[in-house]
């Protein structure tokens, strides 16, 4: 490669910028929170949003429609596409908020459908669906045909138990998703909360911590966001991703590090 081509190719294009990387002098030497202080703000949390779970749909669109609107901020420097994104998200956020609260005059405050079998982690069995008529008379054949009927059952209910992911990472997923931790109030509460709380939620106004971006800027609802899908990934992953603050230098666990995010105590 000759010099010319190097110069070109170092002048063109965008360059890395330090500051989105670097660690702020603000936030070197503050004080980590402590992992029960965390745990104790995240049992708050999904407390908070198992509640939320309760109610009705439209309630969920309207939250929906709120965050939309707001996820990708307000600041008037933004460049041209994320203008344009902004805008796209605030009408699709406003149509889903008419949406439901259109919705909402037909439907009830609270569920009335709430199913705790999910907690099992098991679903619906296809066989235990099939019904097996013997008549009060029957002859020879049909009770040898039923018995077939049953035999073929037995193995289908077999087959369905050995193919059943009971591993702790099915568990930990069907248990987060009967809570609310799913994209749905999980997403919507973290999202909104910490961006307008600077990366706060309730629990962590009871514990006294907050999420702090490691280059010092505010926590914004985009932040939330992306933090929020930290924690689907280390359900995802078992939990195991939530652990890591036990050992790592700054307590960042996975959501941490996606979100580039140390938790500090108030």
């Amino acid at each position: 490669m000759t010099q010319d081509t190097a110069v070109r190719i170092e002048s063109g294009g965008r360059k890395v910028r330090t500051e989105t990387l670097a660690v702020a002098p603000e936030i070197v030497g503050l004080t980590l929170a402590e992992p029960w202080r965390r745990l104790a703000a995240m049992i708050v949390d999904l407390a908070a949003i198992a509640a939320l779970s309760l109610l009705t749909a439209p309630f969920l669109g309207l939250a929906l429609g709120l965050m939309l609107a707001l996820i990708l901020g307000t600041g008037k420097d933004a460049p041209f596409a994320l203008r344009i994104a902004r805008w796209v998200c605030r009408l699709l956020g406003a149509a889903v908020m008419v949406l439901s609260a259109l919705a909402l005059g037909h439907a009830s405050f609270m569920r009335g459908d709430i199913n705790l079998d999910v907690l099992h982690a098991t679903g619906e069995s296809p066989a235990m669906k099939q019904t097996v008529f013997v008549p009060p008379n029957a002859t020879y054949n049909q009770l040898r045909s039923a018995t077939d009927d049953l035999s073929r059952q037995v193995e289908s209910l077999k087959a369905e138990i050995r193919a059943a992911d009971d591993s702790l990472t099915r568990r930990a997923q069907v248990l987060a998703g009967s809570a609310g931790v799913t994209f749905g109030w999980s997403g919507i509460y973290f999202t909104l909360l910490t961006g307008l709380f600077n990366g706060r939620t309730l629990g962590k106004f009871l514990f006294r911590t907050r999420a702090a971006k490691i280059n010092g800027t505010r926590f914004t609802y985009f932040d939330g966001f992306v933090r929020q899908g930290g924690y689907v990934a280390g359900v995802a992953m078992g939990m195991i991703g939530f652990l890591k603050l036990l050992w790592e230098p700054n307590r960042q666990t996975v959501e941490d590090r996606i979100a580039a995010t140390v938790v500090v105590k108030v």
